[in-house]
């Protein structure tokens, strides 16, 4: 596969040049705290609330679970949703997407889009990069480099793969395409190129690599089925939510198994080579299994029985789908979700 200089040279080959019309600044209307010592993992969730339902916070965590410690609190003062961070590779900023109450009615619903902001944590800054209305659904920041991929709405409504820089600079579109959606973007270690989930109009997803707007290699073809997940974009069969191994020759991500487990379906973690082989499953059985993350210490990732009652929880497992751990372990009815290994200190 014909390799980049990194995600920064596609700012020249293929994208639409420009900033992002609203960059604010900076403000602390929203307090962070830093990232703790020790931590290595980032990830959503609601543990704090007294009930179950509840907005998402960012936490971190040490790997064993312990020193589970809240570093956002947007919900204090307004309807807020943290749902998803994305950390630099300096431990110290996140790309946040962030759902805010964005139409004044007083809940969260999907009318008020999700934003894009970047967070200083041990400041307790921040400054917007994208703003609600675009709808951001996906976010990674390049292992090397200050530049984040993100996702949003983009030709003929779809969702479509973008860059830009961490200050809000050079905003393009890498994908531009009005029939198809890209979704889910995660940059390989080196930040030459990253892997997504691609949905034609099967509404199948199938995990693809992008090296260019005009070089995107399939990877999976998807899975048995045909039904759709209700109130979500995916398709029993589908693959999406892929992230690389550590040394960038293997990805993992979650195929959709069935429908069912209180509507949030049962999904399987899978591993598999770049270049199509070595298809395994490493997590199977009737739950819901959210995205995971592949870092030296193992992959991540949430796992969900709500069709039983049973809580919410982030399960660390070996490449190989053995030596299981929970780390972390929330009661019914709460939300863990988006784990991400933070760089070691």
């Amino acid at each position: 596969m014909a390799r980049l200089r990194g995600l920064a040279a596609l700012a020249l080959a293929s994208l639409v040049p420009g900033c992002s019309s609203e960059y604010p600044g900076f403000g602390n209307s929203n307090p962070t705290l830093p990232i703790r010592p020790g931590s290595s993992l980032l990830f959503a969730g609601n543990g704090f609330a007294a009930r179950g339902g509840s907005p998402r916070e960012l936490f971190s965590a040490e790997e064993t679970g312990a020193s589970v410690s809240r570093l956002t609190f947007c919900s204090n003062s307004r309807p807020c949703d943290i749902a998803e961070g994305a950390p630099a590779p300096d431990r110290n900023r996140v790309a946040i997407r962030r759902i805010t109450d964005s139409d004044s009615d007083g809940r969260l619903t999907a009318a008020d889009g999700a934003s894009l902001v970047v967070a200083n944590m041990s400041r307790s800054e921040e400054s917007t990069l994208i703003l609600p209305g675009e709808v951001v659904t996906a976010v990674d920041w390049s292992p090397v480099s200050d530049i984040l991929v993100f996702v949003a709405t983009g030709e003929g409504g779809l969702e479509d793969m973008w860059r830009i820089d961490s200050t809000g600079q050079n905003r393009g579109n890498l994908t531009q395409t009005a029939l198809v959606a890209e979704r889910r973007p995660r940059i390989d270690p080196s930040g030459a190129v990253a892997v997504f989930e691609r949905v034609d109009e099967t509404g199948k997803g199938q995990i693809y690599i992008y090296v260019s707007s005009v070089n995107q290699v399939q990877v999976t073809t998807g899975g048995p089925g045909t039904e759709r997940l209700a109130g979500t974009p995916y398709v029993v069969g589908g693959d999406t939510d892929p992230d690389y191994s550590p040394d960038g020759t293997s990805i993992v991500f979650r195929r959709l198994t069935g429908t069912g487990n209180g509507g949030l379906g049962t999904w399987d973690i899978m591993t598999v080579r770049s270049d199509g082989t070595a298809l395994t499953s490493i997590a199977t059985g009737p739950a819901f299994r959210g995205a995971p993350d592949w870092g030296p210490l193992g992959i991540v990732f949430p796992e969900i029985d709500r069709g039983t009652g049973g809580g919410a929880r982030l399960v660390l497992v070996a490449p190989d789908g053995s030596g299981r751990r929970t780390p972390v372990t929330l009661g019914p009815a709460f939300d863990l979700s988006h784990p991400r290994w933070l760089v070691a200190e």
